[in-house]
């Protein structure tokens, strides 16, 4: 985390308090990280819930996020990022605070909810205020190692949970998410009111979804259901195969998603994201489509390791993509309906997936596949006019 930190503050303005938003972008995740750990048994065990309302009260919260992502970034656009984040924070601590309180499914959704519009506030409006004094030729990279601050809390996350609950009970795990989210209000209430000042003018209309955001947020829906495909199908296509190391997998995917995230962030920068995004499409399709016809346990492993080199560098060539294209009174707003569609794609991914199974779990990866190639038409097709720089024109 440190080296992360000191290697891209170094490209945001001084006002912006790149540290204390990493940090609290952090412990939000790790937050939800943690519940997620516990919560299938949590609904089993304690409300009595059967398998689909379990699954519903693990992925409820990510519908709230991505409903959250544009208005959130509405806000911040109108209002300055500062006032946001502590927002999405507060509503992150009533979040955990709820599971304190759930006796019933109903009430737990709420505060799943609650925990899953307070994160994607939290983040939206942080990415928002880092990009509005990054360095123009340094937005990829810092876009990239900002985002491992969700990345690493959601990876850290299951752990303390797991943790947590061995040493203590479940109602531990629910003070400590509802703890992390107080430490990351704590964090920003340090930081001065003026560094996260909007632009002011009386003129710009303010979209919901601005027009930048259309096409890459088209694009990001599609490439992200790979993403769904890999977390819903990678270990049980290991198992079907009766590969070693199954249980390796899915870590694979996540160290070569953090390593490549890391190092490959400055190729944005350095070739430019409408470059970069289009063999990022061809690596995911390659990835996942081998996976389909992979048979032995290091071709899975090294088409694991592709596609989660694909999928690393999405959310900074979009978003990149976005900045360069949004008007800046619209950007948070913009990067916020783009990250919506990552949530829209991996919600989507699990279950289409799901319909072409099969006996050999090998269907969601050709659909994945196919998905990422289809992913690069929005950007091949659509008219110029429509991800042109807007604030650049007349």
């Amino acid at each position: 985390m440190g080296a992360e930190i000191n290697l891209t503050s170094a490209t945001v303005d001084q006002a912006t308090p790149y540290r204390s938003l990493w940090a609290a972008c952090f412990l939000g995740y790790a937050a939800i990280g943690m519940t997620i750990q516990v919560m299938p048994s949590y609904a089993h065990d304690r409300l009595g819930a059967g398998d689909v309302a379990a699954g519903m009260a693990v992925t409820i919260g990510s519908f709230a996020t991505m409903l959250t992502r544009p208005l959130a970034g509405r806000l911040a656009d109108r209002h300055g990022g500062r006032g946001v984040v502590m927002a999405g924070s507060i509503l992150g601590m009533l979040g955990g605070l709820g599971h304190l309180i759930a006796t019933t499914l109903p009430v737990l959704i709420a505060a799943r909810l609650a925990l899953g519009a307070g994160e994607g506030a939290l983040f939206t409006a942080s990415i928002g205020w880092v990009l509005q004094q990054a360095e123009p030729s340094q937005r990829g990279r810092v876009v990239g190692h900002f985002g491992l601050s969700m990345w690493t809390g959601l990876a850290a996350g299951p752990v303390l949970g797991a943790a947590i609950l061995a040493i203590g009970t479940y109602r531990s795990v629910w003070i400590a998410a509802s703890a992390f989210p107080i430490i990351a209000w704590m964090l920003i209430a340090q930081t001065r009111r003026s560094a996260s000042a909007p632009p002011t003018s009386s003129n710009i209309r303010r979209a919901l979804l601005p027009r930048a955001a259309w096409i890459p947020g088209a694009s990001n829906v599609f490439a992200s259901m790979g993403y769904g495909v890999v977390a819903a199908f990678l270990v049980p296509r290991f198992a079907v195969l009766h590969l070693m190391g199954q249980d390796l997998a899915l870590a694979i995917f996540g160290i070569t998603f953090m390593v490549t995230r890391f190092v490959g962030s400055a190729s944005v920068d350095r070739f430019g994201p409408r470059r970069v995004i289009l063999v990022v499409f061809l690596v995911e399709a390659a990835g996942l489509g081998g996976l389909y016809f992979a048979e032995t346990a290091w071709s899975a492993f090294a088409c694991t390791a592709l596609a989660g080199a694909g999928l690393s560098m999405l959310y900074p060539c979009l978003a990149s993509l976005v900045t360069e294209a949004a008007d800046p009174r619209e950007r948070s707003a913009a990067l916020g309906a783009v990250t919506s569609g990552w949530d829209l794609g991996l919600a989507a991914g699990g279950p289409l997936g799901g319909l072409v199974a099969g006996t050999s779990n090998a269907g969601p990866f050709a659909l994945g596949a196919v998905a990422a190639l289809m992913a690069a038409l929005p950007l091949v097709l659509a008219p110029k006019h429509l991800i042109a720089p807007l604030h650049q024109k007349g």
